[in-house]
């Protein structure tokens, strides 16, 4: 229970106190079952006078927010400073970053990614030379077919290991490749391990 006058009488002087610009009505506040929009209507109505407070008026109405909307002082604190900032409505989407490597550099990453096993970026990066030579030696990549050329492999010699995993992302959803295990985990394997 709150010592001193009741709610009603608080939000009377602090009406008179208002003058007007952030009269608050009682019935606002009537049940602990406010919506969320109540409680930031009645933090927007509060923090005009918040911010221009003394440090003993702004306790008290620290106090007031905290009774009405339910909230702890450090929540409270936060949203009447946060309720004098303008909010940014409808956030612009990101434009898509426009692609530096060939449409056919991307087949051929491809090719070479479900060849290596599905392997990650990073060692997809450090094997790249080893698998395009295995790849022209096996006939899988030759020049001049399926887009593959000169360009096409030092491009993807240069590529770094997120942008291997950045243009794989959709390849790897579609159809994910996963390692097969050729040990399974039992007592002989175990035993043979500590011995």
């Amino acid at each position: 229970m709150r010592d001193g006058p009741s709610l009603k009488t608080e939000l009377g002087l602090w009406n008179s106190r208002c003058k007007g610009s952030c009269q608050i009505d009682h019935d606002l506040f009537m049940g602990n079952g406010l919506s969320v929009a109540a409680k930031h209507e009645i933090t927007r109505k509060f923090s005009l006078a918040y911010a221009g407070a003394s440090k003993g008026d702004k306790s008290r109405l620290l106090d007031e927010v905290c009774a009405v909307t339910g909230w702890s002082r450090d929540n409270a604190r936060r949203a009447l400073k946060m309720a004098r900032k303008p909010r940014r409505v409808g956030r612009q989407a990101r434009k898509p970053r426009p692609r530096k490597y060939s449409y056919a550099s991307l087949q051929v990453l491809q090719k070479v990614w479900a060849c290596s096993g599905g392997m990650s970026g990073k060692y997809l990066v450090v094997s790249m030379r080893l698998t395009l030579d295995l790849l022209e030696s096996h006939d899988e990549c030759v020049m001049g077919k399926a887009g593959y050329s000169t360009g096409v492999r030092q491009e993807l010699l240069s590529l770094s290991a997120a942008t291997i995993d950045r243009y794989l992302a959709p390849a790897r959803r579609k159809n994910e490749l996963r390692g097969f295990s050729t040990t399974t985990a039992g007592p002989l394997l175990r035993n043979s391990i500590t011995n």
